[in-house]
């Protein structure tokens, strides 16, 4: 029975390092922006099909186009954000809304594509599913370099926040955009730069989540709510809280699979949701605070 319940445990951290990552450039818009891009989930199934393709075309380790997406959509993520976020920034109140609409729109142009490009069916891949067995313990190769990688880049993410200039000042501008104006920080800089990482961070989940589910144009949607859900659960625009709720997240769906099988596990996202939606609406994190408040 422990030895059960420890390959549970191991499971839900791996995939929890899996979901954190796919949250995070999310999580960094709307720290950031105030904006809840609709084309995240888009931006990880389109990364996640063109790595299906990279390696059944190359017979090359998938892990190799991870920076190459990464830096790709670190440009294409500026772009996108001076042409279609920006220009809408100063529209007063309505500003939500049209962002809303505008990554809607994105969202279904990058799903069209991918369904022109890459066609409808589910793909996965055949690599890293080596099962390495530790004491005891049966664990999925794809899950653990899925797990950890993704963790690894969060940590980053968090470094690069908390111990460099540069992060520092994204960080200063999510917390209070008035303060950091009066700084002398370029917030519309900072904007660009947010959605930018934002975008990298979800092509870099793309690249991962390939290797341990299957992945189709259509499942775009279910990506975006599943990475809002976590967001949602950690605290709007908190990164440690979106750590804690990957982690819970993982944890209980490992458990709910085991014991109630796959049906239910998919459930688990929205159940866990509405639970604390009524009894912890603030999330897991330190963020006691609507974010959008500090901004206007």
């Amino acid at each position: 029975m422990f030895l059960l319940l420890l390959q549970l445990v191991v499971n839900g951290v791996l995939l929890g390092g899996t979901y954190l990552l796919l949250a995070q450039g999310l999580n960094l818009v709307f720290g950031v922006m105030g904006v809840v891009n609709l084309a995240h989930g888009a931006i990880i199934t389109l990364a996640g099909l063109f790595t299906f393709w990279f390696a059944t075309t190359t017979h090359l380790n998938p892990l190799l186009v991870l920076p190459i997406v990464f830096i790709v959509m670190l440009a294409a993520g500026a772009g996108l954000q001076r042409v279609l976020i920006e220009p809408i920034v100063n529209s007063g109140r309505k500003a939500e809304l049209l962002s809303l609409m505008v990554t809607f729109g994105l969202a279904y142009v990058l799903v069209e594509g991918a369904l022109d490009i890459f066609g409808s069916e589910y793909v996965s891949l055949p690599d890293l599913q080596t099962t390495w067995v530790i004491g005891g313990l049966a664990v999925n190769e794809a899950l653990v370099v899925a797990g950890l990688l993704g963790a690894g880049i969060s940590g980053a993410l968090q470094v690069w926040l908390q111990h460099t200039a540069s992060g520092k000042t994204l960080l200063a501008t999510s917390q209070n955009q008035i303060g950091a104006l009066s700084c002398g920080i370029d917030v519309r800089r900072m904007r660009a730069v947010a959605f930018a990482v934002g975008s990298a961070l979800a092509a870099a989940a793309g690249v991962l989540l390939i290797l341990v589910i299957p992945l189709a144009a259509p499942t775009a949607d279910t990506l975006t709510i599943l990475a809002f859900v976590i967001v949602a659960l950690g605290g709007l625009g908190d990164y440690q809280g979106a750590a804690l709720a990957a982690l819970l997240l993982g944890l209980v769906q490992s458990f709910v699979g085991y014991y109630l099988g796959g049906n239910a596990e998919y459930v688990v996202p929205y159940l866990l949701l509405i639970i604390f939606m009524i009894v912890r609406p603030q999330g897991l994190g330190k963020a006691g605070r609507p974010i959008w408040s500090e901004k206007r």
